[in-house]
């Protein structure tokens, strides 16, 4: 990779796991992206041994986790590591909750993204641990979402609860019926996802679509959708919307 004195580190923070990217501060054209499981695993990403000019940070996680990053870019960079939060409107979106901070982090960046990129309405479709779906109307009012368990989740309920015991390779999803528990829950709870997909799609029309999230290409690949894409960055592409760099006149709007 060739080095660029003039970086941005971006992280995003999940539940299970913590995605980077850095970006040429110049264009934001993308020049090194990865995902690990922890912080002690992104100390040691070569990639990162550059000289980065800011960092900014999406996380969903509270408490230690987020110090110790913090602590990081401060040692290493010596830059503060900027972390987004979510106000009542920014990047022509606006949130109807009435305790905006009750709003997913990920889940507004993600909506920022969306809305830049569609310039108009569009549904996000989130699948990660848990399963989001968020819809902006043409003028960037969140009409509201669904937040409900992801596919990993569902069936680890079912072996947690039940005694059901699945696969740790199986594969083959489909919408077909099962016809062993392995296929009965892969697709039937694959079956749920898209059912409600595929309703809220009806309800709210013709908008853009984007499909994020680790199982992104699999619900995009089985719903089929016209005006659909899988755009597995949106919740990083919000991070400029969000906390852009404090030279490029922007600011938060």
């Amino acid at each position: 990779m060739s080095v660029n004195h003039h970086m941005i580190l971006e992280l995003d923070v999940g539940n299970s796991r913590i995605k980077w990217r850095l970006l040429a501060a110049d264009d934001l054209s993308v020049t090194g992206v990865g995902h690990v499981s922890g912080f002690d695993e992104l100390q040691q990403v070569p990639e990162l041994e550059v000289t980065i000019s800011m960092a900014r940070m999406c996380s969903v996680r509270g408490g230690d986790i987020n110090k110790e990053l913090k602590d990081w870019v401060r040692s290493k960079h010596g830059l503060d590591l900027l972390q987004a939060a979510v106000i009542q409107s920014c990047g022509g979106v606006t949130n109807q909750y009435a305790d905006v901070s009750r709003l997913g982090i990920d889940r507004w960046l993600a909506m920022l993204a969306a809305y830049r990129r569609a310039g108009g309405a569009c549904m996000i479709i989130d699948s990660g641990t848990a399963f989001t779906i968020d819809v902006l109307d043409a003028q960037g009012l969140h009409l509201g979402g669904y937040i409900i368990p992801g596919l990993k989740l569902m069936r680890s309920s079912l072996e947690s609860s039940t005694s059901i015991r699945l696969s740790d390779n199986y594969s083959a999803y489909s919408q077909s019926l099962g016809h062993s528990t392995d296929e009965a829950v892969f697709n039937g709870t694959v079956a749920v996802l898209l059912a409600t997909i595929k309703k809220l799609r009806e309800s709210v029309g013709a908008v853009e679509i984007y499909f994020a999230g680790g199982d992104a290409a699999l619900l995009y690949g089985l719903a089929g959708l016209d005006r659909s894409e899988v755009v597995t960055s949106l919740v990083l592409d919000g991070l400029d919307i969000a906390c852009p760099e404090p030279d490029n006149g922007r600011g938060q709007v």
